[in-house]
């Protein structure tokens, strides 16, 4: 998931992916910056129990930025 944010000119995106590891747990990677900065600004890895435990994150992170004034872009 991608979100979004126009503000003073700038745009910043935050990005979310969900991955199965290979001992059975997910690892959510969140990951951030700016657009015109080659790279992120911040890598953050999580790791949860179950998909439905990860999803439930993702979605928790994704109401919270949305509150900030990021937007859904895929």
């Amino acid at each position: 998931m991608i979100l979004f944010r126009n503000a003073k000119e700038k745009v910043s995106y935050y990005k979310i992916n969900i991955y199965p590891t290979l001992f059975g747990d997910f690892l959510i990677q969140k990951e951030y910056g700016m657009m015109h900065n080659k790279k992120p600004t911040n890598i953050i890895k999580e790791y949860a129990n179950s998909s439905k435990e990860a999803l439930l994150i993702m979605l928790n992170i994704a109401v919270d930025k949305k509150n900030v004034g990021y937007l859904r872009a895929s």
